[in-house]
């Protein structure tokens, strides 16, 4: 029996191979879409832990609202800023962190992956890595944080006087997702570094904490330290502070410059693309070692 030729005879083309679909974005959001549904379906099979799950969001953002309605009970004002006007702090906020956790808060359960060896069932597999971590399972405690989130909002938007322009409107929902986008950037860097080192999980919670004890009230209310670090080094102002300066005429008012209530998108995207890149320093560190 004859070999056969290396190349193609004279005359014959080889069909191209086709592309895996997950490789392409809307293959990878069509998989993400039913990986997102299936796990629903799920958790809806079970309505006692379903229930549980979105009244453990709710509770923990009730919680927060609580104390900061405790803080006013005892102080009308806080550094210059009304009842309203801090809620609208914490509203973009926790809609920007409700829809982080609806897509992609299995981002912190990275490092339950990385001990029960999911993770590494991940990397044998066609589908990106993080697209995997990311729809691990369905997040519907993320349900009770949104409620939460629209509950602040609507009551905020009751409270305040403002004349909500199309660009104001245009100008808070870019301030929420960009609240989404600088959750996911700082989680990312801390997901590479649990890559790295086994004993940093605890710093998913520390960012959790710091956003939720921090990021819901006015910039001024801190030491110059902790306004610099919010600012410069951990910017979680720009995750509702700053957008809410410019929204309720307290930009002028805010530490540093009042330009930075514009600064928001900037920051956001630096820290996602910088996320990225950690991350994926992160499992190529991980798959040399492991």
């Amino acid at each position: 029996m004859s070999a056969m030729p290396p190349f193609p005879r004279s005359g014959h083309v080889r069909p191209p191979v086709p592309e895996s679909p997950v490789r392409h974005p809307v293959g990878r959001m069509r998989l993400a879409a039913v990986i997102l549904r299936a796990g629903v379906r799920s958790q809806l099979a079970n309505r006692a832990d379903f229930a549980m799950a979105i009244a453990n969001g709710v509770t923990y953002q009730v919680t927060v609202l609580l104390f900061a309605t405790v803080i006013f009970g005892r102080f009308p004002s806080l550094a210059g800023w009304g009842v309203g006007e801090v809620l609208l702090i914490s509203s973009i906020r926790m809609l920007g962190h409700g829809l982080y956790m609806l897509f992609f808060g299995n981002l912190g359960l990275l490092p339950h992956l990385l001990r029960d060896g999911r993770f590494d069932a991940f990397r044998t597999r066609p589908a990106p890595v993080l697209l995997q971590v990311f729809t691990y399972e369905a997040p519907v405690n993320a349900v009770g944080d949104l409620v939460v989130a629209c509950a602040s909002l609507s009551v905020c938007l009751s409270l305040l006087d403002v004349e909500w322009t199309v660009g104001m409107v245009a100008f808070l929902l870019a301030a929420v997702v960009g609240a989404l986008v600088i959750e996911l950037g700082l989680n990312l860097h801390i997901a590479a570094l649990v890559l790295r080192f086994r004993g940093s999980e605890s710093l998913f919670f520390w960012l959790d904490s710091v956003s939720g004890t921090f990021g819901n009230y006015p910039l001024g209310l801190f030491p110059w330290v902790l306004q610099g670090a919010f600012t410069f080094v951990l910017p979680i102002a720009f995750a509702g502070f700053y957008p809410a300066a410019w929204l309720t005429g307290h930009a002028d008012t805010a530490p540093f410059s009042a330009a930075l209530a514009f600064a928001f998108p900037a920051v956001a995207a630096a820290l996602l693309w910088s996320g990225l890149a950690w991350w994926r320093r992160g499992v190529a560190f991980y798959a040399r070692n492991n």
